[in-house]
């Protein structure tokens, strides 16, 4: 859990700045999976680190 949270927030900062730089046509939809996506993989990283206590 602790890897797939990780990696889902890679990868939502990673859209986020592709969102913020992209083109305008797409920029909404970019930002906010990007932004759903770090908020996904606190929650996974959270629930590892509650199970590794």
């Amino acid at each position: 859990m602790l890897k797939n949270g990780l990696f889902m927030m890679t990868i939502g900062f990673v859209a986020v700045i592709l969102g913020l730089t992209g083109l305008e046509e797409h920029r909404i939809l970019i930002l906010g999976i990007g932004i759903i996506l770090i908020i996904l993989g606190f929650v996974l990283y959270n629930k590892g680190e509650k199970k590794e206590d």
